[in-house]
C-alpha cells in the first residue's frame, strides 16, 4: 500500500516535469494562438453587447440581438448559405473521392496529374473570383464566346446576372477550387488502407463493386466525415469569392452571412450589430460541427 501511495505523487511530478519540459515550445503557439483567435472572438462577443459605433460607451444590452432575431435578410442570407453548403459539400466530397480513386492507381504521369488538380486551392479566392468573373461575362467571357464560335450563342446564359444561375455559378468555382484538396485528405485515406482486407475480399469472391462498397467505404468513413467538416466550416464562412464573384447580387440571390457582416461593419459602421451577427454564425458554426462529430461517433460505435 505504500508502495502504490507513494508510485502516485512520482507520476504526477514526472508528468509536471514533462509539461514545465514542453512549456518554452509550446508556449509561443498558445500565446499566438490567443491573440489572433481567442482574443478577436472574445472583442467580437463584447462588442456585441454594445452600441453600433466604438465612440459610445459600452453598455451590456440584448438590443442587438433582439433587433437580429426580426432581421428578415440576415436569416434570409443564412438559408443561401445551407444552400451553398449543401451543393459545395456534396459536389466536394463526391468529386474528391471520385478523383482521388482514380488518381490512387499507379499510371504514367500520375504525380503531374495530382499537381494540377491540387494547383487552385494554392491560389488565392480573389484571384481566382477575378478570373471566372470575366471567363463568366455574359458579353466577352470566354464561356459563352466558345458557346457562340460553335453556334450556341441563343442559349448563352447570364451566368452572374441571372438569378437562377448567378449563386449555382459561384459554387461550381468554389467545387472547382477545393476538390483538389479534398482529393489529398482521401488519397491520405486509400494510401492508408490495409491491401490484405481487399485481397481476402477478393479471394472470397467479391467483385469490383461489392469491395468498394462493403470494404473501401467503411474504412474511408472517418475521412469523409473530416472532409464534410471542412467543407461545411468554409461553406459558412464564405466570403471573398462571393464578394469579387457578384458582391452579394444580383437582387441578393448570393447575399450569405459574411456579406451581411462585412456590409454592416464597413458600409453602414454598425460594428456592434454586425459583432452580433457574427456570433450567431459562430454559434452555428460551432453546433454544425458538434452535430457532425456526434454522428460521426455513432455511425463508428
Amino acid at each position: 500500500m505504500t508502495t502504490g501511495r507513494s508510485a502516485a505523487p512520482a507520476r504526477g511530478g514526472r508528468r509536471l516535469g514533462s509539461l514545465v519540459a514542453a512549456l518554452p515550445w509550446i508556449l509561443p503557439g498558445l500565446i499566438l494562438f490567443f491573440v489572433f483567435v481567442q482574443l478577436p472572438i472574445a472583442m467580437q462577443v463584447w462588442m456585441s453587447f454594445g452600441p453600433d459605433t466604438l465612440s459610445k460607451p459600452v453598455a451590456l444590452a440584448l438590443s442587438q440581438y433582439v433587433e437580429l432575431a426580426g432581421d428578415g435578410k440576415f436569416w434570409s442570407a443564412m438559408l443561401h448559405n445551407v444552400h451553398y453548403a449543401a451543393a459545395t459539400v456534396v459536389g466536394k466530397v463526391v468529386l474528391g473521392f471520385g478523383l482521388a480513386l482514380a488518381l490512387n492507381g499507379a499510371f504514367r504521369g500520375r504525380a503531374f496529374f495530382r499537381a494540377v488538380f491540387f494547383l487552385p486551392v494554392v491560389i488565392s479566392f480573389v484571384a481566382i473570383g477575378t478570373i471566372w468573373s470575366f471567363m463568366l461575362q455574359y458579353q466577352l467571357g470566354a464561356i459563352n464566346g466558345t458557346l457562340r464560335a460553335i453556334g450556341l450563342g441563343a442559349v448563352a446564359p447570364d451566368w452572374l446576372g441571372d438569378p437562377k444561375l448567378a449563386m449555382w455559378s459561384v459554387i461550381l468555382v468554389d467545387i472547382w477550387k477545393w476538390s483538389g484538396f479534398h482529393v489529398v485528405i482521401y488519397l491520405a485515406g486509400l494510401q492508408s488502407l490495409p491491401a490484405d482486407l481487399t485481397e481476402a475480399a477478393e479471394i472470397d469472391g467479391a467483385n469490383v463493386w461489392q469491395r468498394f462498397w462493403h470494404v473501401t467505404m467503411p474504412l474511408m468513413h472517418r475521412y469523409t466525415i473530416t472532409n464534410v467538416i471542412i467543407a461545411t466550416l468554409g461553406a459558412f464562412s464564405v466570403f471573398d469569392l462571393i464578394f469579387v464573384m457578384t458582391k452579394g447580387g444580383p437582387f441578393n440571390v448570393t447575399q450569405v452571412a459574411m456579406t451581411q457582416v462585412y456590409l454592416n461593419a464597413f458600409q453602414f459602421q454598425r460594428f456592434g450589430y454586425a459583432s452580433a451577427q457574427a456570433t450567431v454564425l459562430l454559434i452555428v458554426m460551432a453546433v454544425v460541427s458538434v452535430a457532425l462529430l456526434r454522428l460521426s461517433q455513432k455511425a463508428e460505435a
